[in-house]
């Protein structure tokens, strides 16, 4: 009999453990230049010598997206707070081939649901660039920042061909908190 109230003891204490462990969940926002703010955009000032644009993108949960770019590469860097958190460099560096450019306008924000909230931990983006070969061969890179206020960064990366699911689970496995 005492055998059994432990068993029941422990699987009743897993299942509110299990119960307790929120699953993770997705949110979008979006980077399309009709839905953002035009911060700016060369080929909106008609000026041929420049080739740059830098879009204010909706965020979640205090945060901004920057979608900026320039000499047919683009990327984003978030903002918070007031703060601008540069995530170029590792942005370009995680994505193989050449001229990495934002594949579109989707920003995928991964994260738990509190008290009726979304609470996120993550940010998965969708990178294109082409292979340096002689047909170009197109090349896709799922992108993953780790959201930390203006210390966010680039955690990870994970080839498009392997799934967006790879993506979150290393997302979940790098960021959750």
């Amino acid at each position: 009999m005492r055998s059994l109230s432990l068993l029941l003891f422990f699987a009743f204490s897993s299942a509110l453990a299990f119960a307790a462990d929120p699953k993770p969940d997705s949110e979008f926002t979006t980077t399309d230049p009709k839905k953002v703010k035009i911060l700016e955009d060369s080929a909106r000032e008609k000026d041929p010598e420049i080739d740059h644009f830098r879009h204010l993108c909706p965020g979640l949960a205090g945060y901004q997206v920057i979608h900026e770019g320039g000499d047919l590469r683009s990327w984003i860097n978030l903002l918070y707070d007031g703060r601008k958190t540069d995530l170029m460099n590792d942005t370009l560096t995680a994505c193989p081939g050449q001229f990495p450019a934002k594949a579109n306008d989707v920003v995928q924000w991964r994260g738990l649901r509190r008290g009726g909230a979304f609470v996120p931990y993550a940010i998965i983006y969708r990178m294109r660039s082409s292979a340096d070969d002689a047909k170009q061969t197109p090349i896709e890179t799922l992108v993953i920042i780790r959201l930390d206020k203006d210390k966010s960064r680039v955690v990870g990366h994970v080839a498009a061909k392997e799934g967006n699911e790879k993506a979150e689970m290393l997302a979940d496995k790098l960021c959750r908190p």
